[in-house]
């Protein structure tokens, strides 16, 4: 037990000590009989290293943006396509050989006098740029493979609008992505399907810690299957009925500061659900509401993550089914893992003492992030 408090507490710490992260950058990606061209919708963020590296930094508004001089304009520029070409690479890949590609970047924000900067996804004002990747497709043919870096790299979803608007594959760190081959055959509805699946997967295992957290105190109230599988269901319902409302715009983008109260909100629900485990002795019925309206709350913070990808999709049902399935399996996989590491201990005496002091170690956790992040807003 005192292993599991010690990972808690450093795991609080750890995640507290990250700069402006972002988790998924947006491409668009074409090609014809001669080129290709993939189009990153780049966040102006993570373009400086000074920027990536400021744990206090926020994501950057577009006046930002359009205030900085001709010569911060050149490094963000240069900058921002060291960073591309650190984060990922592209290869023409053919039975007996792979061939790293030289590829041009171009920005064309920048072909104006001053460049003008869009909107993409919403109107936050959120400060992005285009960056276009392009290059030759050889006569020899083959196939064309994206691999993202190992390391703290984004993901980048994929779209090929060509072939039906909810088509989107994702690449992630460490992995590589076939993007292009000689019979031109774009990504299926199924594999587009099975990559939003991952994605929300991913959500939770392993990206989403303070979503483990929450997930993990539920089993220390009532230590079963049955009663945390609808618990867990309950809760899935939840954020999936606020993701499908942002994404609709029926609940309006949250604005940056009021991001900050969200984050805050979702440690406090790790906490709230951490104390009932402490100074409840039973499941009651009204712990489903509660979750419940917690999943509401968390689809907030799950829509600020996934809710760009999936609008920018040009589809909804998809992608959004696809994804809230992946991240109910990735609940049962958090609920499962808790279920089995402390199986031996189920029968034991102390048993509902260890529950409580892995739920006060949970609340502890939760109650820093909530410090931390009201700190920040």
């Amino acid at each position: 037990m005192r292993i599991l408090i010690s990972f808690l507490i450093s795991l609080a710490f750890t995640l507290s000590c990250s700069g402006h992260v972002v988790q998924q950058l947006f491409v668009d990606f074409s090609a014809d009989e001669s080129t290709w061209m993939a189009e990153i919708r780049f966040d102006a963020g993570i373009a400086l290293p000074e920027m990536r590296a400021d744990k206090e930094a926020m994501q950057p508004r577009r006046q930002w943006l359009i205030d900085q001089s001709p010569e911060q304009h050149g490094e963000l520029r240069k900058q921002a396509e060291i960073y591309l070409r650190q984060s990922f690479q592209f290869y023409w890949v053919t039975p007996s050989i792979e061939t790293p590609v030289q590829y041009t970047v171009h920005f064309p924000e920048w072909e104006t006098a001053p460049p003008e900067f869009a909107n993409p996804f919403t109107d936050l004002g959120f400060a992005y740029f285009s960056i276009q990747c392009s290059g030759l497709i050889p006569e020899s043919g083959g196939e064309l493979e994206v691999r993202v870096s190992e390391g703290d790299n984004p993901d980048f979803a994929f779209g090929y609008e060509r072939v039906g608007s909810d088509r989107i594959v994702t690449a992630y760190p460490g992995k590589s992505l076939t993007l292009w081959t000689a019979e031109s055959t774009p990504p299926t509805a199924q594999q587009s399907f099975l990559s939003f699946l991952d994605y929300g997967y991913r959500h939770v295992v392993p990206l989403g810690w303070d979503h483990v957290l929450f997930i993990a105190a539920l089993c220390f109230l009532s230590f079963a299957w049955r009663p945390l599988l609808s618990q867990s269901l309950i809760f899935t319902l939840g954020h999936t009925i606020t993701l499908a409302l942002s994404i609709c715009n029926v609940i309006p983008a949250i604005a940056p500061a009021s991001m900050g109260w969200i984050e805050m909100l979702i440690a406090a629900t790790i906490v709230y659900v951490a104390l009932e485990n402490i100074f409840t002795q039973k499941l009651k019925a009204h712990r489903l509401l509660t979750i419940f309206i917690f999943g509401l709350i968390h689809g907030l913070g799950f829509a600020s993550v996934l809710g760009e990808t999936i609008r920018s999709s040009g589809s909804i049902a998809m992608p959004l089914l696809a994804a809230n399935l992946g991240v109910e399996l990735g609940q049962i996989t958090v609920i499962g893992f808790v279920l089995l590491t402390l199986l031996w201990a189920k029968e034991k005496s102390y048993f509902p003492t260890l529950g409580k002091i892995a739920s006060a170690s949970i609340a502890l956790v939760g109650a820093y992030w909530m410090v931390q992040r009201l700190l920040a807003v």
